[in-house]
Formats: structure tokens, sequence, C-alpha cells
């Protein structure tokens, strides 16, 4: 049988070879940190004409499930990039949330997460930082609580009814181009720097789109992109400069990892082609399901969205995501908040291996109250992003489950390697309630797993 997926590695190379006709060439230029590639990535096919390849993170806790400590850890260490190249100071706890990060054991990683919810770093001046749905919403809010000083907002997909866009760009890749932010005003009528956070950067239009449609509003010098991989190539690094030029400003490129790839071929992979495909379509059991309502509350906005097909949601949204932008000020606030969530949800618990899956951009503070609920947690999220699913060895995505959004049904969502983990259980987090209706294609597949616990925020 011929194999779908293999990896060959050099010196600072390593050359994916990915379905029966696909091979990524990625070539590493900076390391900064020294971390191991294969503690970063893993290659996986991707159901995208524009874009038929996906770095398949293994710290941002998306599509693969990981300890929850592990994306803060890997956001803690983009602040530290970010913190020494504006202030020319050393971090010393850094050499710690590396080597975590080496090791993976559970000691190291939560010595180093004990050091991340200490860090408060003072950059000087108040900077604003931006993260991209719907994969570096944890992503960017994770670097912005490592500041002492800092604003943050997230761009959304969300459609607000009667709620001015305060900017507007698309992420030209992606299945969902169009990104908002629905921050108010005082967020970005300001000279401050700005500095946007993503989890991979390919070609750098995406940040070029966002800066240019600020710059037309809310003019400023300076601009910082952080990604935890940088794979621009000459001509890409080439149109960034002219941008410079053309818009006055001064753009910094800080990553975890940066250097270039080369992509011959395709997957030649189909749907119909892939035999592995696990979801699980089932009637939801009910008397395994469990509604779970938080006895802690946070400050919520009750504005209205409308989804592709027009019908309006008016439940409320949280305050503290980001999508409406927070300050420094609510760092503790949100702290102490998934804490008690976290230490409520864990008697709950009825197992010793537990998923706790996030849903769409809603990632952060599910992600942190993860954190809180004792040990045998895996964390992860549903993505919008379709992968091909294939169960051979060294190939990050084994398997898939694909349902309707309960947001909005004329969208496919998934949620990967969730199949034969044998889970005791899963909590399923949701920013807003769900209606029951709308609910249930997600519920069908994970019709097998012992125990659901539906939770949402507000």
């Amino acid at each position: 049988m011929k194999i779908a997926h293999s990896s060959i590695c050099y010196p600072n190379q390593y050359i994916h070879e990915v379905g029966e006709s696909m091979k990524v060439d990625v070539r590493i230029d900076k390391n900064p940190y020294g971390l191991p590639r294969e503690s970063l990535y893993e290659m996986a096919a991707r159901i995208n004409k524009k874009r038929s390849f996906l770095f398949v993170s293994k710290v941002l806790g998306k599509h693969s499930p990981l300890d929850p400590q592990v994306p803060l850890i890997a956001s803690a260490l983009l602040a530290s990039i970010y913190y020494e190249e504006k202030t020319s100071k050393q971090l010393a706890e850094k050499a710690q949330l590396i080597e975590s990060l080496k090791d993976g054991s559970k000691e190291k990683l939560q010595a180093a997460y004990s050091v991340v919810q200490k860090l408060s770093l003072s950059l000087g001046e108040q900077v604003v930082f931006i993260g991209f749905a719907e994969t570096a919403t944890a992503l960017g809010h994770g670097v912005f609580d490592c500041f002492s000083d800092a604003a943050y907002i997230h761009s959304t997909r969300e459609i607000l009814v009667d709620q001015e866009v305060t900017l507007y760009f698309e992420e030209e890749h992606s299945h969902a181009t169009d990104q908002r932010c629905y921050a108010p005003d005082q967020y970005l009528n300001n000279d401050r720097p700005i500095c946007l956070v993503d989890d991979e950067i390919t070609t750098g239009k995406t940040a070029l789109n966002i800066i240019a449609s600020i710059q037309k509003r809310y003019p400023r010098k300076e601009y910082a992109v952080l990604s935890l991989l940088d794979w621009r190539g000459e001509e890409d690094c080439r149109r960034l400069k002219e941008f410079e030029e053309v818009h006055d400003v001064t753009i910094n490129m800080y990553s975890l990892l940066s250097g270039t790839i080369r992509v011959e071929g395709t997957p030649n992979l189909s749907e119909t082609t892939v035999a592995t495909e696990k979801a699980i379509v089932g009637t939801p059991d009910f008397d395994r399901i469990s509604l779970r309502s938080l006895p802690v509350h946070l400050q919520h906005y009750s504005y209205v969205s409308i989804d592709s097909l027009g019908v309006e949601n008016g439940s409320a949204y949280s305050a503290l995501t980001g999508r409406f932008g927070i300050t420094s000020t609510s760092r503790e606030d949100i702290e102490v908040y998934c804490q008690k969530v976290g230490a409520y949800l864990q008697t709950y618990r009825k197992g010793k291996k537990t998923l706790c899956l996030g849903t769409g951009e809603f990632m952060h503070i599910p992600m942190k109250a993860a954190v809180y609920m004792g040990d045998g947690i895996f964390y992860h999220s549903t993505t919008r992003s379709p992968i091909f699913p294939m169960d051979q060895e060294g190939y990050p995505i084994k398997n898939r489950f694909a349902f309707e959004s309960p947001d909005d049904p004329s969208i496919m969502n998934y949620a990967y390697n969730i199949a034969d983990q044998q889970y005791d259980e899963v909590f399923l987090f949701f920013e807003r309630p769900i209606d029951e209706k709308r609910l249930q294609p997600m519920l069908s597949q994970f019709s097998e797993l012992p125990i659901i616990h539906i939770v949402d925020f507000t």
C-alpha cells in the first residue's frame, strides 16, 4: 500500500510528502528560542483550492487536543520576543518556558504556567494587540495577558445588527474571508503602536489588509506582527517593504520559527477517497447530556447577531473575550473567573480522561478555565477549517467529526482527533446559549462519548 504521508529531515530542512502527489519543502532560517520543529507543528492536507496544505500547530489548541497550559505558555513566548525587542531587556523566565515546550512533561508545564501567571511586562506605553479570528483569538489574548498596560481586540466573523464595524478586512486564503472588528472607536483612535497576532503567516497579505484598513481611519507610524510560524518568501518581503513606503509606516515581524516553503503538486485526495472518516451519526442520548449553568457571571453585552440565513440571535456575548475590546484592568477579573469556573466544573467530572472543547472563536476563556479542572484534561476547539483525515503513522489528523455550526447551519464545523481517544466525557463550551434544535447535528457526532456536558458562559 502506498504511504500517503512521510517526512524527511535534513539540517534546517524538512520535506513533507502528503497524499499521493504533494510535497512541502520547509527550510528554517530563524529559530530564536531553539525550539524543535516537531514541538511546533505537523503537516496535513487541507480541503481548500486556494491553499491545499496546513501547518497543524502543536501549541495552539485549535485542531489537536493538548494540555491547556501549552497554548498559554506559547503565547507567553511570543510576548517575550516582543518585549525583548521593544525594550532591549531580557526576560529571565523565558528559559523555563522554552524548556517546558521542549520537554512536555506535566511537571514542567505546571511550573512554566506558574511563571506565565505572574508575568506583568511593561513596555512604557500602551500597545493595542489584535488577534485574528478564528484561529488566533486565544493566542492574541494570551500575548496581551502578559502585559501590565495593554488593550486587546480580536476580529470576528460574527455579523451584529445595528452595530458599527470599526474595521473590515479580508483573509484571502480562508474559507471565510470576511473579518470585522467591533471594538469602540477609542481603542484605535490614537497613535499607540499596534501589534497583530496570528498563528501562521504564509504570505503576510492578511496582516497588510488589516493595516491598510487601520491606516484609512486611524493612521499611525508603528506596527508589529507576531506569529508562531512565518513562511514569507522574497516576494512577500518585498511587498511588505513597498507597503511600508506607500503608507509611511514601520512594520516589524517576529515569530518562534521562520523560513520559506515550496509546495509541489496537490495531495490528490478527495472526500470520497478518504477511507478513515470517523464521523458518527447517531441519536443523542439525553440521559447522558447535562446542561451546566455557571454560578459565577461576568459583564456581558446584549447585542443581536444575524446569521447567513437571516436568523437573529439575541443571546448575550461575554464582555471579556476581546471581541468588543478589553484592557489590562480586566486581567485579574478574567483570571479569578476562570479559576472559579474551572473549580466548579471539576466537581462534575466523572472520569480520568476529559475533553474540553471550545467552539469557534470562543477559545481563550474556556482554555483558561480548563487549566483549573484537574488532571487528565485535554483541550482544543471546533474549527471551520476542513482537513483531510488519514489514519496513518506520522500524519496529525487521524479522524474528524463534521457537523453544521450551531451558530449558523449553513457553515460546516469540524472537530478533529476525538474518535478513538477513549475520553470518559466531554465538556462543550459555548459563549452563548444555543438553540436545542441547532445543537442536534453537533451532538449526534458526539453520541458515542459516555457523558456530554454543555456549558454556556453567559
